[in-house]
């Protein structure tokens, strides 16, 4: 997919590597809604309109655990510039530790907002493409805790396995129109403030044990998967020592489910313009009051 003239939603947009993802896609042309909790967001927001001289970012806070506030985000999309045509489900923490946990609280949020979120903000997309016939990208930023075990994080570990898995699930929607491709990023250590400020001496030491990425090495591998239309279902393990390479997990078959719902999405597309065509009612200008 070409990114200029596109709309991008992007989740955890005001700080890291959703900002600069945000700040990237705008640059290439694309109109941006930034969504985070920190309001910070709207700054960059702010930065990003004024680099390209004019309104092409908005920023909506949301706090990605509520389903409401990821409906929100959608909506303001389409308040501010139009139906979307990329999401990029970036917004995520580091995890519960699970055998210190007192409650299940940080569990719970942590399954929320790594993988509830980012299924969600894609069915509302996918809901949204299909009804408006138009295609579509969306993109997960998930972990290399996806497909390396993490001994001192296993809920983190396990919603980005659970990401990788879902976007494995939806191959076959790029089949056909219209086309939405759904793919993912893996990323190694990614040296951002948040980890370095968050994450404990001895767990920072063993990620980056792991090799290091730049923020800007894991935006290019971002826009790979929005511009790559080969992509489908697919997840780019990303390694410090060269470029991103393919995941070789098995990706979903299609079945003929995907092709039923676009047929009746398509269906119902056409009637609304149908309907939409028609001319209004005509009264009858000869009808007497002896016949009434």
């Amino acid at each position: 997919m070409e990114i200029v003239g596109k709309l991008a939603i992007v989740t955890g947009g005001a700080q890291g590597i959703g900002k600069r993802i945000a700040e990237v896609l705008a640059e290439r042309g694309a109109r941006v809604v930034i969504g985070d909790v920190l309001d910070s967001g709207s700054e960059v927001a702010d930065a990003i309109n004024a680099s390209r001289g004019q309104k092409v970012a908005v920023f909506k806070k949301c706090d990605l655990s509520n389903t409401a506030n990821i409906q929100a985000l959608m909506m303001c999309a389409q308040t501010e510039f139009g139906v979307p045509d990329i999401v990029i489900n970036n917004a995520g923490v580091g995890g519960s530790f699970l055998w210190t946990d007192a409650d299940f609280e940080n569990l719970s949020r942590t399954i929320d907002i790594n993988l509830k979120a980012p299924i969600e903000a894609t069915r509302l997309a996918v809901r949204g493409f299909l009804a408006t016939q138009r295609n579509g990208c969306v993109v997960n930023v998930s972990s290399i805790a996806a497909v390396v075990p993490l001994e001192f994080s296993p809920v983190y570990a396990a919603t980005k396995a659970g990401l990788v898995n879902f976007t494995a699930s939806c191959a076959s929607l790029a089949n056909g129109t219209p086309s939405i491709h759904v793919n993912a990023v893996c990323p190694v250590f990614v040296d951002t403030a948040i980890v370095r400020d968050n994450v404990p001496n001895e767990v920072n030491a063993i990620l980056r044990s792991h090799g290091e990425l730049s923020v800007d090495d894991v935006v290019v591998e971002v826009i790979r998967c929005i511009e790559d239309e080969s992509l489908a279902g697919d997840t780019i393990r990303m390694r410090a020592d060269g470029p991103g390479i393919l995941h070789e997990g098995v990706k979903a078959k299609s079945l003929g489910f995907v092709d039923m719902l676009k047929t009746q999405a398509t269906m119902a597309s056409n009637a609304q313009q149908q309907q939409q065509q028609q001319p209004p009612l005509q009264q009858e200008s000869n009808v007497t009051s002896a016949q009434i």
